[in-house]
C-alpha cells in the first residue's frame, strides 16, 4: 500500500479530440503511407494489417498510461482514499476509469476482428476499406469517452495541487471554526505561506507546513472550515 503518492507525476489527459489526433498522427508518421495497385495482395493486405495493428497499439499504450497513472483507491493510503472520495466521489471516479478501460477492451477487439478480416481482402480497394471502417470504429469508441477524459483532466489538475501529505508522519491538525485565526497561526509555527482572509469559509484547500519542536519535525495541517457541516459538505 503506498502511503505517500505523487500526484504531480500524472500526465495531462487530453480530451476526445486530441487524443484522436495524437494517435492517428502517429499512425500516419509511423507506418507506410504509400501502396501501389501493382504490389501483391498479401503485401497489400500486410500493409494495411500494420496500419490497424499500429493505431490499435498506440490507443492501448496511451490509455493504459491514464489507468496506470491514476491512482487506485484500494491501493493507496486510506487518508488518500478517503481524501479523494470527498474531493470527487469514488463512485463517480472509478465509474470513469472503468469506461476508459473498457474502451481500451473495445479498441483491441475491433482490431482483432478487422485483422481477421484484412487476411481474407482480395482487393487493394478492399482492404483500404476494412481499414478505413476499423480506425473509424476505434475512433467512435473513443468519442464516446469525452466525458470521462474531461473529468480526469479536472481531477489531475486538482490532484496535482495538493501538498505532499505523509499520513505516517507526527501530525498537527488546525482546526476550528471559520476565521478565529488558524491560517495566521500557521503561519507563525510553520515556514508555509498560508493565505489569510479576512473572512469566513476562505479556506477551500488543505495546506500543509512543517515545524521543528524538540528536536522532532512536525507535519501541520490547516484544514478548512467545516466544523459546522457534514463531512459528505
Amino acid at each position: 500500500m503506498t502511503s505517500i503518492y505523487n500526484f504531480k507525476r500524472i500526465a495531462p489527459v487530453p480530451d476526445a479530440t486530441d487524443f484522436l489526433d495524437i494517435v492517428l498522427s502517429k499512425t500516419q508518421r509511423k507506418t507506410p503511407t504509400v501502396v501501389h495497385p501493382g504490389y501483391k495482395i498479401t503485401r497489400i493486405r500486410q500493409f494495411y494489417m500494420r496500419k490497424v495493428k499500429f493505431t490499435q497499439d498506440t490507443f492501448d499504450e496511451k490509455l493504459r498510461q491514464i489507468l496506470e497513472e491514476f491512482p487506485v483507491l484500494d491501493n493507496v493510503h486510506p487518508f488518500y482514499a478517503d481524501l479523494m472520495n470527498v474531493l470527487y466521489d469514488k463512485d463517480h471516479y472509478k465509474l470513469a476509469l472503468g469506461q476508459i478501460n473498457t474502451a481500451r477492451h473495445l479498441i483491441d477487439a475491433v482490431a482483432k476482428d478487422y485483422v481477421r478480416l484484412l487476411k481474407f481482402g482480395d482487393s487493394l480497394y478492399r482492404c483500404k476499406q476494412l481499414k478505413r471502417a476499423s480506425l473509424g470504429r476505434m475512433a467512435t469508441i473513443m468519442k464516446r469517452q469525452k466525458d470521462s477524459l474531461s473529468y480526469l483532466e479536472q481531477v489531475r489538475q486538482h490532484l496535482a495541487r495538493l501538498p505532499s501529505i505523509d499520513p505516517n508522519t507526527r501530525t498537527l491538525i488546525v482546526c476550528g471554526f471559520p476565521n478565529v485565526g488558524k491560517s495566521s497561526f500557521m503561519n507563525k509555527v510553520t515556514r508555509a505561506d498560508v493565505d489569510v482572509q479576512p473572512y469566513a469559509f476562505t479556506t477551500k484547500s488543505l495546506f500543509v507546513g512543517h515545524m521543528d519542536y524538540k528536536y522532532l519535525r512536525w507535519q501541520v495541517i490547516d484544514t478548512p472550515g467545516i466544523l459546522d457541516h457534514p463531512l459528505e459538505e
